[in-house]
């Protein structure tokens, strides 16, 4: 049975890369960016026609991710597997004095509530997948144990909130037989990344592809980095 993979953030980057990729595994892609104007991925939809199914959703505006999984239910009747990779990195205000609180909350609100209005606005066709995988794009930067230099705090509290999040939802979810991960894909080539990081897009994001679809039940839950390393909270 072919797949049905599900790519939040899919306008550009890894999002972009990961719908690339599935597409070239056979897969059925549902690729949801912010903006519909991405003229890539409308390239790619044309050139994909049946197998990659285009539906915007901002996963911050509550009507926005309603109105998405209304449509993506005219798509398709089930999703095996689901990449919330849209994010946001706020620009660093500095310390607790001259924090920016507006964009504090944006953070959470995208970074962390945002996979949560997903999932549970599409838990009735991922409970239908084969597969049910869960899989949130995190960073090492959410992990508690590794921050040695601070700074950063819209972006790190958000992320340490959303492997939080993960947690709980392989709680609740693994009876049913999902397996949920945060993953971090390390410091790659996008526009958040800069050109000056090690890792290769194409490459991470195959990496981050194969972490979601091999683990097992065994790490439902899990913290996972590049080679599928277990990585501290």
């Amino acid at each position: 049975m072919d797949r049905i993979v599900l790519v939040t953030g899919a306008g550009r980057g890894i999002g972009l890369e990961m719908c690339r990729l599935l597409l070239d595994e056979g897969d059925t892609v549902v690729a949801c960016p912010r903006r519909p104007d991405s003229r890539d991925l409308a390239l790619l939809a044309k050139n994909n026609v049946g197998r990659l199914h285009l539906v915007p959703m901002d996963v911050g505006d509550d009507a926005s991710v309603s109105a998405a999984a209304d449509e993506i239910a005219t798509h398709v009747r089930r999703i095996d597997a689901l990449f919330n990779n849209a994010g946001v990195y706020p620009k660093d205000s500095g310390g607790v004095e001259s924090l920016d609180h507006t964009d504090l909350m944006r953070a959470f609100d995208i970074n962390t509530l945002g996979p949560l209005r997903v999932v549970g606005r599409l838990l009735p066709l991922l409970k239908r997948g084969s597969e049910k995988r869960l899989i949130q794009i995190t960073s090492l930067m959410g992990s508690i144990a590794d921050n040695t230099s601070g700074g950063s705090y819209a972006y790190r509290m958000s992320k340490t909130a959303l492997n939080m999040a993960v947690r709980n939802l392989a709680h609740e979810l693994g009876p049913a037989g999902f397996i949920c991960l945060t993953v971090h894909p390390g410091w790659v080539q996008t526009r958040m990344g800069g050109s000056h990081a090690p890792l290769d897009m194409t490459e991470a994001t195959r990496e981050i592809l194969r972490i979601g679809f091999e683990t097992t039940a065994a790490d439902n839950g899990s913290f996972k980095g590049p080679g599928g390393k277990t990585l501290p909270f």
